[in-house]
């Protein structure tokens, strides 16, 4: 089964009726086709608003907006999440044969990207999704996104009250891994005891230390174990990397490691860049900025348990670097699919523009990675999942019509959108620069010595 056979088996009406009776907003037939319904949200999905008018008058037999408004209940919040549920599931089962897959696989079972982002939400979602108070917003979603780069899959992501903080959730992300899986996360997951089950489980985590947390370098032979001075060791450094094979984290029933701790000094433009943000932090908080956090904030600090064999330390930062297309993920879902823009005061209907909204999503990714994967085998060129998302954006209203009419009119819509893709989604390309796909094959998976 090919890719287009394989998407057009994940949007079967029937499938999705089936999903409306099981969560009772489908009792009996009446006007309003569940399978239309939910689509309606799709072919609008990066609308700044979502007009109960546009929605009545787009439905294959259009009705009133009142009857419209009066669908959107709780069955109706069950419905979309369990539609969303449903496609996200199918799509983790046909995986794109990504040729950078069977490399990464030499040496990990999987490499999950994990990172959260929040948005306002109208403040009748209070009660479902308390922001963190004070001048902050009284309603706000926090979104926990895992993606699996080797196989290109965007995983189970959680809508979470804004009030949760990252660290809280740093031992849930944790329990997910198996043997041989390593996550790539922010510093603001850092919790030592997600560190003991990532080991427990033969996992391997790399993520930025955090300065807030002392470092210590172990006892050796009848030498003491000492705290680790890392900013002046750093200010000392000729190098641009600087390796610690083993330190421990923290102290008492807080402590962790031994972990390998490896700094890579920033560019200049970048250094400044973060030296001011540090900086314009302190005065905001009435701080003189420190020498030791100014020296730090030139260097980018990461820490793993992955062993070096494994992980060479001058990969790690080039594989950190993977992280951005999770950040780029989070900005395109905010601006181009409009994640962040609901405006209803009715909480159910809210809740079904995001679930709608986050199935764009994964429509996005299915086929950024499958078309990635086909345009990397063919010219070793990558697609862009920004442009990918704004194509989806412009063709989101007869891609719909085309997913309700089902049939040829789907199969066609589908292969000039294909097509397109892989014309017009290509990444622009300097010659004097390389990418993190060229660095990682270069220098770790295919390194160009051992090809001659």
């Amino acid at each position: 089964m090919n890719f287009i056979d394989s998407f057009i088996s994940m949007f079967q009406p029937e499938t999705f009726r089936s999903l409306a009776r099981q969560t009772r907003w489908l009792k009996r037939q009446g006007k309003i086709d569940a399978f239309d319904f939910l689509i309606s949200h799709l072919g609008q999905a990066s609308a700044l608003r979502l007009t109960l008018d546009a929605q009545a008058n787009s439905l294959a037999v259009p009705v009133s907006r009142q009857a419209i408004h009066g669908r959107y209940t709780q069955e109706a919040t069950d419905f979309f999440k369990a539609s969303y549920q449903h496609v996200l599931a199918q799509a983790l089962v046909i995986p794109p044969q990504s040729p950078m897959a069977g490399a990464l696989r030499q040496y990990f079972s999987a490499v999950y990207l994990l990172d959260s982002t929040s948005f306002d939400v109208t403040p009748a979602l209070k009660d479902i999704f308390p922001g963190c108070g004070g001048n902050a917003s009284e309603a706000n979603v926090k979104l926990l996104l895992r993606y699996e780069f080797i196989s290109g899959q965007l995983e189970p992501s959680q809508l979470l009250p804004g009030k949760n903080n990252d660290q809280g959730l740093a031992v849930q992300t944790a329990r997910c891994l198996t043997k041989g899986q390593l996550q790539l996360q922010d510093r603001g997951f850092f919790d030592c005891q997600s560190w003991r089950e990532v080991q427990a489980a033969g996992a391997f985590l790399v993520m930025p230390w955090t300065r807030s947390v002392t470092a210590w370098l172990p006892q050796e032979g009848s030498d003491p174990e000492r705290r680790l001075d890392v900013a002046a060791v750093l200010a000392a450094a000729t190098q641009n990397q600087v390796s610690w094979p083993q330190v421990l984290l923290g102290i008492g029933k807080n402590r962790v490691g031994p972990l390998r701790m490896v700094a890579f000094r920033l560019s200049e433009e970048s250094a400044s860049r973060h030296r001011a943000a540090f900086r314009e932090s302190a005065q905001r908080r009435g701080h003189t900025p420190s020498q030791e956090g100014l020296e730090l904030a030139g260097w980018i600090i990461l820490l793993t348990n992955a062993p070096e064999a494994m992980l060479p330390d001058h990969i790690l930062s080039y594989l950190y670097s993977l992280r951005w297309q999770v950040e780029l993920i989070f900005r395109q879902c905010k601006d181009t699919l409009r994640l962040d823009q609901g405006r209803s005061d009715n909480p159910c209907r809210v809740q079904c523009e995001i679930w709608a909204r986050l199935l764009v999503a994964v429509m996005a990714f299915l086929l950024h990675s499958h078309a990635d994967a086909v345009s990397w085998a063919t010219h070793r060129i990558q697609i862009s999942f920004e442009k990918v998302a704004r194509n989806l954006q412009a063709n989101g209203l007869s891609l719909a019509r085309a997913l309700v009419a089902g049939g040829p009119a789907l199969r066609a819509e589908l292969l000039h959108l294909w097509r397109g893709l892989l014309l017009i989604a290509r990444k622009g390309r300097q010659k004097s620069r390389t990418n993190t796909y060229d660095r990682l094959l270069d220098t770790w998976l295919e390194p160009k010595s051992a090809l001659i």
